[in-house]
């Protein structure tokens, strides 16, 4: 029983990987994240900020990477539902996508008081 909870919990491990997977493959602005992402540690790298500073870069990284996954998945979910174009899956699909510039935007204001 408990080999068989261990085994279900690392083969889980294996969806949460193929949906990296297709954000890389088939999301733009996951990639633009990724690239921004990269610019910013190398930058914290270079810069040699304060140990509090990083962990603000790392959450701020994350959260616009986990913004962007929720944000792709509810317009896949939409998509599904509603293939013709339809209002009030327009207005979820613009709130979703907000949602990664309020978080993007609050993660540049940190990036700029950090390097600035």
């Amino acid at each position: 029983m408990e080999n068989n909870f261990f085994t279900q919990r690392i083969f889980s491990f294996k969806f949460a990987l193929n949906g990296i997977r297709h954000l890389l493959k088939n999301e733009t602005n996951f990639r633009i994240h990724l690239l921004a992402s990269f610019i910013v540690l190398a930058l914290a790298w270079i810069t040699d900020i304060s140990q509090t500073e990083w962990l603000l870069i790392i959450v701020c990284i994350g959260s616009v990477f986990g913004a962007e996954a929720f944000n792709s998945a509810i317009e896949c979910i939409c998509d599904f539902v509603c293939k013709e174009k339809n209002k009030n899956i327009k207005i979820v699909k613009d709130i979703s996508a907000a949602a990664v510039l309020i978080i993007s935007a609050m993660a540049a204001i940190i990036g700029i008081i950090i390097f600035c």
